[in-house]
């Protein structure tokens, strides 16, 4: 990768994380989370598969742990592991609808965010805020995916 390309996908991911921490809120009983790093992390991955590899996957998952005051080497393993399954199936997903692709990807940011949830919440854990993140998640992807394809045709290629 690129100078460039490194700038252009490490400044999105932190744009993310930023989103992340300004969007997220608690209505009522609910805790409403966002996570658009790994949303923005697997479309980069899913987008690009020859330029986002794991040693990328790890820089950016510890780069998400150390912003978001997490404990380190959460987001890096996981970051890992869907980097590794994006990348086995990444040709297979492009044959998959839009529809399929936001099941898909809403689905892992949602175990991303029930995982950190089940560590750091254990006794205000909630299948409600799960669900709800999952169905909330399948719906952002939608945006995040064709802003960021409109994106990265606008300035990665350029």
């Amino acid at each position: 990768m690129s100078t460039r390309e490194i700038i252009i996908v490490y400044s999105s991911i932190i744009f993310a994380i930023i989103l992340d921490s300004l969007l997220s809120f608690k209505l009522g009983s609910v805790f409403f989370d966002t996570n658009f790093s790994y949303l923005i992390f697997s479309y980069w991955v899913f987008a690009v598969p020859e330029k986002i590899r794991v040693n990328q996957s790890i820089l950016i998952g510890f780069l998400v742990d150390f912003l978001s005051n997490s404990a380190i080497g959460f987001h890096i393993s996981l970051y890992c592991l869907f980097s590794l399954i994006i990348h086995a199936y990444a040709y297979t997903f492009r044959l998959f609808s839009y529809l399929q692709l936001s099941i898909f990807f809403g689905t892992s940011a949602a175990f991303i965010s029930a995982l950190f949830y089940l560590f750091h919440h254990p006794l205000h854990y909630s299948y409600l805020d799960i669900f709800i993140y999952w169905i909330t998640s399948m719906i952002l992807w939608f945006p995040v995916y064709f802003g960021m394809r409109r994106f990265r045709q606008k300035f990665f290629y350029a």
